[in-house]
This record gives C-alpha cells, sequence and structure tokens, in this order.
C-alpha cells in the first residue's frame, strides 16, 4: 500500500498530528505486507503440501500394487505347491494300491500253488494207495497159490500115507512099529511145514494192507529238559496270570488300571508295524515303569521265569503280568502280520528286543526275555530241535500244530505253514539283532539263531518233516545278509548246506523243501550271494 500525502501538510495544525498520521500510515502499511507475505506463504505450503499427499497417494497405490502382485505370486506358488502335494499323494496312493494288488496277486499265486502242490500229493497218495492195493492183493494171490501148493503137498503126502500104511501091513511088528513111527514123524513134519506156510501168507497180507509207519523219535535227554524248562516258565506264568486276577478281584484299583494297561500293552503292539515303532515302545515302557512305581505289591520271585539258575530278585507281579502279556501280543502279531510279510516281523523284533534289554526290567542284571522265549517253545517246538510224525497226534503236537480250539479239530496244513513260516521270521528278528551302538546287552545274542540253525539242520534225515522247510526257510529269508555279517564264512557254509544239502534229507520232494532249494537261486540271483 503506497503511503498518500498527509493531509495535515499543508495544515496549520501541530507537527506531531502530521507524524501521528504518517506513523499509522506506515504500521497500516506494514501490516498489510505482513498479511500478503502470510498468505504468499500459506499459499506456497498449500501446494507443498498438495504435492507431497500426490506423491503419497501414488506412492502408496505403487505399494498397493506391488503388493497385490505379490499375493497374487504367493497365491499361484501355494496352489503349485497344493498340486504338487496332491499330485504326490496320488502317487503314493497308487503305488500304495498297486503294492497291495501285487501282494494280493502274489497271495493269490502262493495259494494257488499251495492248492496245485496239495492236489498233487493227494493224487500222490491215491496212487500210491492203488499201488499199495494193487500189491496187497498180488500178495493175496501169492499167498492163496502158496496154500494150495501146500494143499496139494498135503494131499501128496497123505496118499503116500496111505500107501505107506499098506505097504506097512505086508510088514512083520518090527517093521510095522518102525515105519509107524517114521510116517508119524514126516505127518508131525509135514503139518508144522503148512502151518508155517499159512502163517507166512497171513503176515504177508497184512504186512502189504498196513501203511508204513515212521519209527517213533529217539529224544535228546538233555534238550528234551531244557524243552521242558521253558514249558515250565509258560506253566508258572499261567499261573501269575492266575494269581493277579485273583488279586484284582480284592482291590478295585488294581483291577480297573491292570486291565486297562493290558488293553494299551496290546494295541501299542499291534501298531508297531504301521511305522510308531518309537512311540509305542516309550508308552509301553511308560506303563510298565508305572508298574514297578504305582504298583510294587504284591511281589513276585523272578528266577522262577528265566532258565539258567539266577540268584534270585523280588520285582512287582504285575510288571512281570504285563511283560507276559507283550510277550503274548508280540507272538500273536508275529503269526498273524508276519505270516503274510515276513518283512514286518522285523519292527516288532526290535521293540521286543529292547524293551527286554533295559536294566529296569532284569533280575540282578539277567533279562527275563526266557518270557517271550517260553512262549515260542509252545507254539513252535521245532525251533529248538523237536521232531515229530506230522501224521500222528503226539507228533503234531510235538510240532506245534495248533487247533481250532482246545480238544478240538486239526487246523488245516496251509494254516500251519502260515504259522510256522510268521513264528521263524519273528525268531530271526530277535535272535539276529545287532547290539553294538546301544549302551544296552543284547538279551538274546545271535549264537541262539545259530543253535536254533544247527538243531533244525542235524534232524535225522527219516524226521524232517515240511514243518521244518518252511521253518527254515522264513529263518533264512530277509535275514541273510545279518547272518553272514555275524558268522561270516561258518554263515556261508551253514546256508549252503541248509539250502543245498538238508532239502535232500526230505523223504519226499515236497512244495516246502522245494521252496527252500530255490531260495539259494534267489540269493544268487537277487542279493548277490553265492553258496
Amino acid at each position: 500500500m503506497a503511503i498518500t500525502e498527509s493531509p495535515y501538510k499543508s495544515a496549520k495544525d501541530s507537527p506531531s498530528r502530521q507524524l501521528l498520521w504518517e506513523l499509522s500510515q506506515l504500521a497500516i502499511a506494514a501490516q498489510e505486507k505482513f498479511h500478503d507475505r502470510l498468505d504468499r506463504d500459506s499459499k506456497e505450503r498449500e501446494v507443498i503440501h498438495s504435492s507431497a499427499l500426490a506423491a503419497a497417494i501414488a506412492e502408496h497405490e505403487r505399494v498397493r500394487r506391488d503388493a497385490e502382485t505379490e499375493r497374487q505370486r504367493v497365491e499361484l506358488q501355494i496352489r503349485e505347491e497344493q498340486r504338487k502335494r496332491e499330485e504326490e499323494r496320488r502317487d503314493v496312493e497308487r503305488r500304495r494300491q498297486l503294492l497291495a494288488e501285487e501282494e494280493f496277486a502274489a497271495r493269490e499265486e502262493e495259494a494257488q500253488r499251495v492248492q496245485a502242490a496239495k492236489r498233487a500229493q493227494r493224487e500222490a497218495t491215491a496212487a500210491r494207495e492203488a499201488r499199495e492195493a494193487r500189491e496187497a492183493e498180488s500178495a493175496r494171490q501169492k499167498a492163496a497159490k502158496d496154500r494150495a501148493e501146500a494143499e496139494a503137498e498135503s494131499q501128496k503126502r497123505l496118499k503116500e500115507k496111505e500107501d505107506a500104511e499098506t505097504r506097512i501091513k505086508k510088514l512083520d511088528d518090527q517093521k510095522k512099529a518102525q515105519a509107524v513111527k517114521a510116517d508119524r514123524k514126516a505127518r508131525e513134519a509135514l503139518e508144522q511145514a503148512e502151518k508155517a506156510r499159512k502163517v507166512q501168507g497171513d503176515q504177508l497180507s497184512i504186512e502189504q494192507q498196513q501203511p508204513t509207519k515212521i519209527l517213533p523219535a529217539p529224544k535228546d535227554s538233555k534238550l528234551e529238559a531244557e524243552f521242558e524248562r521253558f514249558r515250565e516258565i509258560h506253566r508258572k506264568l499261567k499261573e501269575l496270570r492266575k494269581y493277579m486276577a485273583d488279586q484284582a478281584r480284592q482291590n478295585t484299583t488294581l483291577k480297573d488300571r491292570m486291565g486297562d494297561m493290558r488293553r494299551e500293552i496290546k494295541k501299542s503292539v499291534g501298531q508297531l508295524t504301521e511305522g510308531k515303532g518309537a512311540n509305542k515302545q516309550q508308552r509301553i515302557v511308560k506303563l510298565l515303569k508305572e508298574a514297578v512305581t504305582s504298583f510294587p505289591q504284591p511281589s513276585t520271585s523272578l528266577a522262577v521265569f528265566i532258565a539258567r539258575p539266577v540268584q534270585d530278585a523280588q520285582a512287582p507281579a504285575l510288571v512281570i503280568y504285563l511283560l507276559n502279556h507283550f510277550a503274548k501280543a508280540v507272538v500273536s502279531q508275529y503269526i498273524n502280520e508276519a505270516s503274510v510279510s515276513p518283512k514286518l516281523a522285523d519292527p516288532i523284533g526290535t521293540i521286543a528286543s529292547s524293551i527286554f534289554a533295559m536294566e529296569e526290567f532284569k533280575c540282578n542284571g539277567v533279562s527275563l526275555i526266557d518270557v517271550l522265549i517260553a512262549k515260542l517253545h509252545v507254539v513252535c517246538p521245532p525251533l529248538f530241535g523237536i521232531y515229530g510224525d506230522e501224521n500222528t497226534t503226539e507228533g503234531r503236537n510235538r510240532l506245534g500244530w495248533w487247533r481250532e480250539e482246545p480238544g478240538g479239530s486239526w487246523v488245516s496244513d496251509q494254516r500251519h505253514w502260515d504259522r510256522m513260516a510268521g513264528l521263524g521270521a519273528g525268531f530271526a528278528s530277535i535272535a539276529l539283532r545287532n547290539f553294538e551302538k546301544s549302551r544296552n546287552e543284547n538279551p538274546y545274542p545271535p549264537f541262539h539263531y545259530w543253535q536254533s540253525l544247527s538243531l533244525i539242520l542235524n534232524i535225522p534225515a527219516g524226521h524232517v518233516t515240511e514243518t521244518h522247510c518252511i521253518l527254515l526257510r522264513s529263518m533264512i529269508s530277509n535275514n541273510e545278509s545279518r547272518f553272514l555279517q555275524f558268522f561270516g564264512n561258518a554263515g556261508t557254509a551253514a546256508l549252503r548246506y541248509a539250502l543245498l544239502d538238508f532239502p535232500k534229507k526230505v523223504s519226499r520232494q515236497t512244495p516246502a523243501a522245494s521252496s527252500l532249494a530255490g531260495l539259494e537261486h534267489l540269493l544268487r540271483k537277487e542279493k548277490g550271494i553265492y553258496l
């Protein structure tokens, strides 16, 4: 604002009024100038703020676009990973289904092979019986012919006798007496000869009609004594089970917990083949330790559950009770699972050996694994050198041939062979464990496997049965590498004898003997093991 000329400049008023007016004009001009500057600064700041806001909006939009792009990329990546996982799952499911189909086909093929073998065996038996019938008929005809010839001879001698009597009448008394005496001796000799021929013919006929029987198996007293000792342990375990049931009826807390622990152990063992071994082992060990700490009474002697003499010790009876049920569940898994797929025996044997190796469950440093071995003595005696005739009740009992129910009919041949195959694989899974990296001692060292193998291989030729062949094959198959690792050249020699020489000891070639002999070819072809 320009300062106008003062209206008081030419007036005759006081100069101070004119000065005051000029000063007021200066103040007004300064204030207007100040407000102009403020207005100008506000406009400049408005422009700056608008520019900054526009830049912030642009940056925000850029960040949003980048975030949206990243989100889309991540979603694509997630969908791709989900697609890959789904493909992998389908691939695994497809492989599992293919494996199941292959196993089913293998079982079907094995069943057909066994049926064919049984059919061939029945046909061979029928042919043998027909041949024996023909031979018996031939023997009877021969005996009849011999009797006819003897009768003719007797008639001839009788005629000679009559002729002699006629001649004797013509002789004097002395000669007549001598002739009578001689004739009497001749007649007695003739009658004795005729009786002898008749008895011989009857015996021949009877022998042809009767089937050939296997001679009673000779028994090794030391071996039988050891076998009986383990069966005694099994009886003691049954008595303990009955004793614990009586104790549970008196103690409801023990009854409830004992039943739960037993069922939990059985369930855990049943899941060992599903790849949950470590977790299930921890669960079983936890239950056993709980039995030690929570139920110290009633207690029991441990020495009675160990085959060899040891210094006795006391332990909670519930621990032995649970170990007994654990061993029973293990054997049941061998029969039900390993009989179908022998490889499934290995995780079961690993857990069983590990638990029986633990110091908490020993008697003065001696493992209680005899609780498990006693059950194997009962269900599979041939593992420990026992043999017998498969065609007799006593022989089947000695071979571990099971019945459908106590006192009932025998299980079928196929079911018996399946049981033996599973138990053989199970025994190997226990006896061929390597404890070099474990701080615990092996409860059942490999020399037990060697001993069992030796006892089976040294069975007399006339007493080798299909049971032994099947048992031997399941012990060796899938375990040959560990066996050779433990026994080296001696193991190679043992396998050579088991697979090449032992099948020849079988009285007649059976599918089991042929399968055992065929294992040598599989080892050479698939494992590169040359015997």
